[in-house]
This record gives C-alpha cells, sequence and structure tokens, in this order.
C-alpha cells in the first residue's frame, strides 16, 4: 500500500503532467498503475517502456518495447 498523501500527490502530478514514462512492470501494480489512466484522460501523452506488451498498452500514446536499461539511457540522450 502506499500512504495515502503520497498517492494524492502522484495523481495529481499525473493530472497535470505533459508526458508520463510508464517503465517496466510499473504499469502491473495497481494503484501506481492507475496514474497513466489519469495522465491520458487528463491530456497527457504517455509512453510506455517494456520489453513486452503491457495491460497498460491501450493507454499508450507510444510504446518502446526494450529493456529500461537500454532505452532510458538513449531517451536520455535524445535518441
Amino acid at each position: 500500500r502506499l500512504p495515502q498523501a503520497e498517492l494524492e500527490a502522484a495523481q495529481a502530478a499525473a493530472e497535470a503532467c505533459e508526458l508520463l514514462l510508464v517503465v517496466g512492470t510499473s504499469g502491473e501494480v495497481y494503484p501506481a498503475a492507475g496514474l497513466a489512466s489519469l495522465a491520458r484522460h487528463a491530456g497527457a501523452r504517455v509512453l510506455i517502456v517494456n520489453p513486452e506488451a503491457s495491460a497498460l498498452d491501450g493507454v499508450a500514446t507510444r510504446r518502446l518495447r526494450a529493456t529500461a536499461a537500454r532505452a532510458l539511457p538513449a531517451l536520455l540522450d535524445g535518441h
């Protein structure tokens, strides 16, 4: 369980963000997995980084089929 205050802060951040990254299995564990739907509903782009299909693929604006170890450094480098 997440502490209520931290969960509410995460939900508010998801509703205010422009881009939400969902990395690995973070899209499988609730309540954190619900943040992607909140962000998308609020108009944010949602990028799923996972080598396999996930339950949140339908929420995603884009899907990057790669491991976090490969994808995140490339994203930070602008590739």
